[in-house]
């Protein structure tokens, strides 16, 4: 059913993109600063309608992104939807409606699933040459992930990005008389610093330590894909990589007695963010670099961040780059004023004033990443987030969310000792390659 439904919704993309097509106006001034000058376009008003696929609110997009876009081209209507909450205005179903959408944008997590499984793709390569937009400014790994997975095309270019940090309540270290961590740790020195930090003091449980398990497996510093691109299959058990991975990060960190008990205590779940910045009992959570923009109770914390602890095995080298790229859809009918605006989204001027917000900058340059956070929770070590090099974003298939939600299910029970971590890499391996063969069949 699933499978009949995106090949309708296909086909509606598709023959909204001949109409469009077949009425497309070039509209538009060319961005000054990073390109040489395009050829001349009309200048009318248009609506261009952009679509956020992450789900960010109205507020957030006008700050990081509205506001510019309407002073830069004041010609242009901005209309933003927000699926968020809404079934009526999720993609599937305003493509069956007939919805003009002139920018898609999603993370490097979902794109190269949603962008071909709904039919969205359109080769934004023509565009670049036309408007001189230069991809050698862009940090490598974007561009490089990019064109890998679209093969050889440009589905999408990256607006902004983030990587991982380990961030640190001050408190608690300060509590227990632990020194703080610092850059350039090796896992084992964090597990180390974490062990000293698994305490029960007043009634109240503190963990040393707390990984995101989605975002490491995602982002992991080995670039291992969720899934072998030439065979279709889970990659968990077969790179002693991932088993590497998982006893360090999720298995070793909750070996101890009262961590056990604590996770059991907050339902049977790994501490996470409100643990963190609410509850006040988690010392170290290696979480995504822009968590203190979007989570306004670190205010509230006596908190400072390092850079992602590394394998002492693979020194220098940290998470993997998470882009957000912004596309055109094929149908869009303002295909050129779309481009123009994506293409002032990866000027300087943008990308400065963002980086001064905490918004990770997806250019090349020094510059960049001393304005990163200026403006916000002044005196954090925000050269953490630039500390390792990024090493090359992991291969994406069709089948990478199966992977993970199969990869993920029984950390808990790992850290509950349950079960032991062979276990795990066997079962998650078998579930997901069943969920995979399920979903070819569809």
């Amino acid at each position: 059913m699933k499978s009949k439904a995106l090949r309708t919704i296909a086909g509606a993309a598709a023959i909204i993109s001949f109409i469009a097509g077949c009425s497309q106006q070039q509209a538009v001034q060319p961005v000054e600063g990073d390109s040489k000058p395009a050829p001349p376009v009309q200048s009318e008003q248009v609506e261009i309608t952009v679509y956020s696929a992450p789900g960010d609110s109205e507020e957030s997009w006008n700050e990081n992104f509205g506001n510019a876009i309407r002073k830069k081209f004041p010609n242009y209507k901005i209309r933003f939807i927000n699926p968020r909450g809404n079934d009526a205005l999720k993609i599937q179903n305003q493509i069956v409606a007939g919805q003009n959408i002139d920018i898609y944008y999603e993370s490097i997590g979902g794109f190269f699933s949603s962008v071909p499984e709904i039919g969205l793709q359109y080769d934004m390569s023509d565009l670049v040459k036309k408007y001189n937009l230069d991809v050698s400014r862009f940090e490598p790994t974007a561009i490089e992930a990019m064109k890998e997975n679209a093969g050889g095309q440009i589905w999408g270019l990256p607006v902004y990005t983030n990587s991982m940090v380990l961030y640190y309540n001050k408190d608690i270290f300060d509590k227990f008389a632990v020194p703080y961590p610092t850059d350039g740790m090796t896992w084992d020195e964090v597990l180390t610093l974490a062990r000293k930090l698994n305490k029960e003091d007043g009634g109240k449980q503190y963990f040393g330590l707390a990984v995101s398990p989605a975002h490491i497996i995602k982002m992991n510093p080995f670039s291992l894909p969720l899934v072998d691109r030439a065979t279709g299959t889970a990659t968990i058990n077969k790179d002693e990589r991932w088993k590497q991975l998982f006893q360090t990060v999720f298995d070793e960190p909750t070996s101890d007695s009262g961590y056990r008990n604590a996770i059991q205590a907050i339902g049977n779940k790994l501490p996470y963010t409100d643990n963190f910045v609410k509850d006040g009992t988690v010392a170290m959570f290696e979480m995504l670099s822009n968590l203190p923009t979007l989570i306004p109770e670190f205010a509230n914390v006596n908190w400072d961040m390092v850079a992602t602890p590394t394998f002492k095995d693979f020194p220098g080298v940290g998470t993997q780059s998470y882009p957000t790229y912004f596309a055109i859809p094929n149908f869009s009918k303002h295909k050129e004023e779309a481009f123009q605006i994506i293409q002032y989204l990866t000027s300087d001027e943008v990308q400065k004033d963002n980086a001064k917000k905490g918004v990770m900058s997806v250019l090349n340059g020094q510059q960049f990443k001393d304005l990163y956070g200026e403006s916000r929770y002044q005196g954090k070590n925000y050269k953490a987030v630039f500390y390792d090099r990024f090493p090359s974003i992991m291969s994406k298939t069709p089948y990478d969310s199966i992977a993970e939600k199969a990869y993920t299910k029984s950390i808990v029970d790992l850290s509950l000792g349950k079960i032991d971590l062979n276990t795990l890499l066997r079962t998650a391996e078998e579930e997901a390659n069943k969920g995979i063969e399920s979903a070819k069949k569809k």
